[in-house]
């Protein structure tokens, strides 16, 4: 597998397979965002849309913001993630978007998921919040 980031002039081209996996994981309990939070995100350069590519066929979508804060240090934050493939081929597709955080300069990866998720994600430091659980992850350089 290997993350395929999106330019902004294929974006609508993209869109079109990435918005139904999208829609899944906003419409999982917790998630404050809609399909269309992240397309107005994307379309004012405020986040990324990569597709995750297995075998040469798109397999998953996300929507990743890197945020820079006061401190200094960066953040890759995933604000959706969804896909074919179930629970083991999304952990390998977050194995990718940490792998791609850490190459433009970020030090941690952070998203809101399901406490179950923990099982999946062991390397994450988690902690309730009130949109579910908040993962974060430091990575190393």
């Amino acid at each position: 597998m290997h993350l395929q980031p999106i330019d902004r002039t294929d974006l609508a081209r993209a869109w079109a397979v990435a918005e139904p996996w999208l829609a899944q994981a906003c419409a999982r309990p917790g998630c404050d965002l809609t399909v269309a939070d992240l397309h107005a995100a994307l379309e004012r350069d405020e986040a990324a849309l990569i597709l995750i590519v297995d075998g040469g066929r798109p397999v998953a979508a996300g929507v990743t913001q890197v945020r820079d804060h006061r401190s200094g240090q960066r953040a890759c934050w995933i604000l959706a993630l969804g896909g074919s493939g179930g629970a083991r081929a999304l952990a390998s597709t977050i194995h990718e978007i940490e792998a791609g955080a850490a190459r433009v300069g970020c030090a941690q990866v952070e998203f809101i998921g399901r406490p179950a998720w923990g099982r999946l994600h062991s390397s994450y430091v988690a902690t309730r919040c009130s949109a579910g659980t908040h993962f974060s992850k430091t990575l190393r350089h």
